[in-house]
């Protein structure tokens, strides 16, 4: 990978994942249909990408950005009995990838993912791309490795697309 496209990943992921973080705090746990429709629209991003690949590509900034998307706006699932605005959202953000019919599995699946730590993810995309970096200026040999929230997500969904 050149250098330029290693900065352009880096600050791509950064840029879009900060305002994620500034909704997950100022929500506190409270799901809208607007959380519902970002949410369904990282989940569509990352399951067309899905299909493509065959995998979901932790290497890929874009699914890494999806990914810390669909945590933040997920956030506090597992503490709402109330789902139907945020389920509204969901379909619609989806186009219609989640629906009337699947919609009890993907949220299960989304519980399970609601209360990781979004900020985790990026910090560990950043931190792989700065070492990923310096290796290719001749400084750390380090990998780039996921952090356990990233992976946690990746399997959770990588189940989930199985089945739709």
């Amino acid at each position: 990978m050149s250098f330029t496209k290693i900065i352009a990943v880096a600050a791509m992921t950064l840029f879009l994942a900060t305002p994620v973080f500034a909704q997950n705090t100022t929500t506190g746990g409270t799901l809208t249909a607007g959380n519902g429709l970002s949410a369904g629209k990282a989940l569509l991003s990352l399951y067309t990408q899905y299909k493509a690949d065959g995998k979901l590509d932790l290497s890929n900034a874009n699914n890494i950005a999806n990914i810390t998307s669909l945590v933040s706006n997920v956030y506090g699932l597992t503490k709402n009995s109330n789902t139907t605005n945020f389920l509204s959202g969901l379909i619609s953000g989806s186009k219609n990838l989640v629906n009337t019919s699947n919609s009890t599995s993907v949220l299960s699946t989304l519980a399970s993912i609601s209360n990781l730590d979004a900020s985790s993810i990026t910090t560990s995309v950043a931190t792989g791309a700065a070492k990923s970096l310096l290796s290719k200026l001749g400084g750390n040999k380090s990998g780039n490795t996921a952090s356990s929230a990233a992976t946690t997500a990746a399997n959770a969904l990588s189940t989930l697309f199985s089945k739709l």
